[in-house]
C-alpha cells in the first residue's frame, strides 16, 4: 500500500522532532495497512493474468497515442470474471477474519487517512499546492494508490521473475549436449587452473583492450569473470564455469580473423548481460546455469562446427504462442455470424494492403478479441512470459488464420504439386492452402469449427486442383521472362505496397527498359490489379506528380545556393518527366512552378553574382523553367 519512491525522509538539516514524527507516522502507518497489503498480495496472485494483461493493453494503447478507458477496464478485470472475484473476496475475508482483531482492523480502517495526512504535510514534496482539507484528502488518497500500482507491479514482476529463472533448467540437456560436441571437437582435457590458461589470460588482454566497450563495461566483465572462473562450482556435464568457458574460447578462437572477433565481442557482451537481469531478455541469466547458457548461446548461429543448438522452451516460443492465439481465435469465430466476411477480410489484409473496408474488419475483429486473448495467455496454467505475449499481440495479424486443418487434403495438395515438379515449393503450397480453405469456406463444405466435413473431402479434392492449377500457372509465369512474366513478379514482390504505389513503381521500372511496350505494361496492370483503365491512368499520374515534386525539392535543396546551375538541373528534371509521357508538358510546367514557389517561400535564397536579379530564386516561378 506504500510505495517505497513515495517516501523521502527529511533531510539531516531538518529538526530531530520532524524526523520523529514523520519516522513515527511512517511505522504507524506501515502497521495499520497491513490487512491491505494482505489484500494486495492475494489481488496479484489471483489476478495476476488481469495485471499482466492491463500493462501489455497500456503499451499496445500508448503506441497509438490513446489512453485505457472505463471500458477497457471492465473488459480487463471484470467481463467473464465473476468465478474468480467471488473466490477472491470470500478467501480474503477468511484469511482476514483469521488473522486480524476486529479492534485492529476498525483502526486501520478510521486511522490509515488521517496518518497518511500528517505523512503528506510533513513532506513538502507530497503536499498539495491549493492547501485545504479537501485536496490534502485527495492528495492522501492519491498517496495510497500510487502504492498500489507500485507494488503491485513490484509483486508481479517478482514472481514472473522467479519463474522465468527456470527456464535456463529446461535447457540444461540442450547445454549438456552442446559441451559435449565442444569437448569432442576441442579436445577432451580442459585445464582446471582456468585463470592461468593462456587462452583466458589473452581473452582478458582482448577486453582490456577493446574499443568497443567502455572502461565501466569492461572492469565489471573481468571483475566478474575472476571471480566466476575461481569457483570450484561444477555443472551437470561434470565441468566447471571456468572450463566451460575455456571450451567456448576455443571455438571462438576457430576460424578467420573477423570471426574471431565477433565471436568474442558478442561472448563480452551476453557476459555483460548475465551481471543484470533484464525484463526484455526471453531467457534470464543471473543464475550458474543461466551464465552458462549465456556462455554457449554466443556460438549459437555463428559457428558452423560444431554447431550449437537450443530447442526453446514451448513457453517462450513464438511459434508456439501463436498456434495459441490461432486456436482462441478459431474459438471465437464459431460462434460469430459474419466469419467468412473476416476470414476474406484477414486475406486481404495479408496480401493486399490498402484495402480500407477489409482492414477496419479486421482491426475490430482484434479489439474484440485482444483482451481475452492477452488473459488466457498469461494465466498461470499457460505460463507464456509478458514479453512474448507483448510481441505476439504487436504482430497478431500477421498470423495465418485460414489453414487448413485436414491432413489428407494438405497431403493430396502436396502430391500434385510434386507431380509439377513443384514439391519443395513450401510457400507455394502454403498460399494455396490459404486460397483452398476461403473456397471451402464459401462453399459450405467445413464444419463449425472449420474442419473438413466427412463427406466433402472427394468435393475439396476437386476445388484444391483447380486452385492448384491456377496457382502453379501464375507461378511459371512469373519465372517467365516476358512482360507479363516480369510484371507478375513484380506484384508479387510489392505487395505490402498500396496499390497506387505499387503500379507507379512496376510501370516505371519496366517502361524504362520497354519503351515501345508501355501501352502494354498498363494493360497488364490494369488485368492483374482488377481496375479500370482510367483508374490505371489516374493514379500513374498521381504518382508520378508527386515524384516530380519531390524531384524538383531534392534539385532545389541541392542547389538553392547556384540558381544558374538550380535553373539547368530543374531542366533537366522536367524533361525526364515529360519524355516519361505520364504528364503533359503543361501538367509537369504548372506543378513544377508551384513547387518552386512553395519552397522559395519556405527560404528565402540570395541570386547568384552571374546571373540577372530578374531570373532570382525569388522569382523563377515567373519564367518558363
Amino acid at each position: 500500500m506504500i510505495g517505497i519512491s513515495q517516501l523521502q525522509f527529511p533531510s539531516k538539516d531538518s529538526s530531530r522532532l520532524k524526523f520523529a514524527s514523520y519516522f513515527g507516522n511512517f511505522v504507524a502507518l506501515s502497521i495499520l495497512v497491513n490487512p491491505a497489503n494482505a489484500f494486495l498480495s492475494f489481488a496479484t496472485i489471483f489476478f495476476r493474468a488481469e495485471i499482466k494483461t492491463f500493462y501489455i493493453y497500456k503499451e499496445i494503447k500508448a503506441a497509438k497515442r490513446e489512453k485505457i478507458t472505463k471500458k477497457d477496464y471492465w473488459e480487463i478485470f471484470f467481463k467473464n470474471n465473476m468465478i474468480k472475484l467471488v473466490s477472491f473476496f470470500l478467501f480474503s475475508a477468511f484469511i482476514t477474519y483469521l488473522t486480524f482483531t476486529t479492534t485492529f482492523l476498525l483502526i486501520s480502517f478510521l486511522a490509515t487517512i488521517p496518518l497518511t495526512m500528517v505523512l503528506i504535510l510533513l513532506q513538502s514534496e507530497l503536499r498539495p499546492k491549493n492547501f485545504n482539507p479537501v485536496t490534502l484528502f485527495k492528495a492522501s488518497i492519491s498517496f495510497f494508490l500510487e502504492g498500489v500500482k507500485e507494488n503491485v507491479r513490484a509483486s508481479v514482476n517478482k514472481l514472473d521473475n522467479a519463474y522465468e529463472h527456470l527456464l535456463p533448467h529446461q535447457l540444461n540437456d540442450d547445454i549438456i549436449k552442446n559441451i559435449d560436441k565442444l569437448k569432442d571437437k576441442y579436445g577432451e582435457e580442459v585445464s582446471e587452473d582456468v585463470i592461468k590458461n593462456d587462452e583466458y589470460i589473452q581473452f582478458i588482454r582482448y577486453i582490456d583492450s577493446s574499443y568497443e566497450f567502455s572502461d565501466e563495461n569492461k572492469g565489471r566483465v573481468i571483475t566478474f569473470l575472476n571471480d566466476f572462473c575461481k569457483g570450484n562450482q561444477k555443472h551437470s556435464s561434470g565441468f566447471t564455469g571456468g572450463q566451460i568457458l575455456l571450451l567456448v574460447l576455443k571455438a571462438c578462437n576457430d576460424g578467420d580473423r573477423e570471426a574471431v572477433k565477433n565471436k568474442k565481442d558478442a561472448l563480452i557482451t551476453n557476459l555483460l548481460d548475465s551481471q543484470t537481469f533484464s525484463r526484455k531478455e526471453r531467457i534470464p541469466n543471473t543464475c550458474f546455469t543461466g551464465i552458462i547458457y549465456r556462455m554457449l548461446s554466443t556460438l549459437e548461429g555463428i559457428h558452423p562446427d560444431p554447431e550449437i543448438r537450443f530447442t526453446t522452451p514451448q513457453q517462450i516460443s513464438i511459434s508456439e504462442v501463436e498456434n495459441e492465439a490461432r486456436k482462441f481465435m478459431l474459438d471465437r469465430l464459431k460462434n460469430k455470424k459474419n466469419n467468412k466476411e473476416i476470414f476474406k477480410a484477414w486475406y486481404k489484409v495479408q496480401n493486399n494492403p490498402g484495402d480500407d473496408e477489409s482492414q477496419k474488419i479486421v482491426d475490430d475483429f482484434i479489439s474484440e478479441v485482444s483482451i481475452p486473448l492477452m488473459r488466457k495467455l498469461l494465466s498461470i496454467t499457460s505460463q507464456y512470459s509478458e514479453q512474448i505475449v507483448l510481441t505476439l499481440m504487436k504482430n497478431i495479424s500477421s498470423i495465418k488464420l485460414n489453414k487448413l486443418q485436414c491432413c489428407e487434403l494438405v497431403q493430396h495438395m502436396r502430391n500434385k504439386l510434386q507431380e509439377h515438379d513443384l514439391g519443395d515449393q513450401e510457400s507455394l503450397l502454403e498460399n494455396i492452402g490459404e486460397k483452398v480453405f476461403l473456397e471451402l469456406l464459401n462453399q459450405n463444405l467445413l464444419k463449425t469449427d472449420f474442419s473438413l466435413k466427412g463427406s466433402s473431402l472427394d468435393e475439396a479434392k476437386r476445388v484444391a486442383d483447380t486452385i492448384i492449377g491456377k496457382e502453379v500457372k501464375e507461378f511459371r509465369l512469373k519465372a517467365e521472362k516476358t512482360i507479363e512474366g516480369q510484371v507478375v513478379r513484380m506484384l508479387d514482390g510489392l505487395k505490402l505496397l498500396l496499390q497506387e504505389k505499387k503500379l507507379y513503381r512496376v510501370y516505371s521500372e519496366l517502361s524504362r527498359n520497354n519503351e515501345n511496350d508501355k501501352e502494354k505494361i498498363k494493360k497488364i496492370l490494369q488485368e492483374r490489379l482488377v481496375v479500370t483503365k482510367a483508374a490505371v491512368d489516374e493514379m500513374l499520374k498521381k504518382e508520378a506528380s508527386h515524384k516530380l515534386e519531390l524531384e524538383i525539392e531534392s534539385v532545389y535543396e541541392e542547389n538553392k545556393d547556384h540558381v544558374t546551375q538550380l535553373y539547368e538541373k530543374i531542366k533537366e528534371a522536367k524533361q525526364g518527366f515529360i519524355e516519361d509521357g505520364l504528364l503533359t508538358p503543361q501538367e509537369v510546367e504548372n506543378i513544377t512552378k508551384e513547387k518552386v514557389i512553395d519552397l522559395n517561400k519556405k527560404d528565402k535564397t540570395m541570386p547568384s553574382s552571374n546571373l540577372s536579379r530578374s531570373l532570382s530564386v525569388n522569382n523563377l516561378a515567373a519564367h518558363y523553367l
